[in-house]
């Protein structure tokens, strides 16, 4: 296996591991958001509170789908490098 294949590889684990961490805090701020209507004005803080929770998600969300795109980039090139290096030894 050549260097830029378990550089590849290697830069592939660690965009896996922070995908993971990144949906497990999703997945926490998920837990904390609340799905009732608040009516009340002396509630308002609570609705500043979701508030802030739902702009967290969203903006994870976006971050995620950023490198779901750069996963799937990077498993195709670990793919065709693996391919071309197999193709090599022939």
């Amino acid at each position: 296996m050549s260097g830029a294949f378990m550089s590849l590889v290697v830069l592939e684990a660690a965009l896996t591991a922070l995908a993971v961490v990144m949906f497990l805090y999703r997945g926490m701020l998920d837990m904390k958001e609340e799905d009732h209507l608040i009516l009340d004005t002396a509630e308002a803080h609570l609705v500043r509170g979701q508030d802030s929770i739902r702009h967290k998600a969203s903006a994870l969300s976006r971050y995620l789908k950023v490198i779901a795109v750069a996963w799937g980039v990077l498993l195709f090139a670990i793919f065709g490098l693996w391919i071309a290096e197999g193709l090599n030894m022939i």
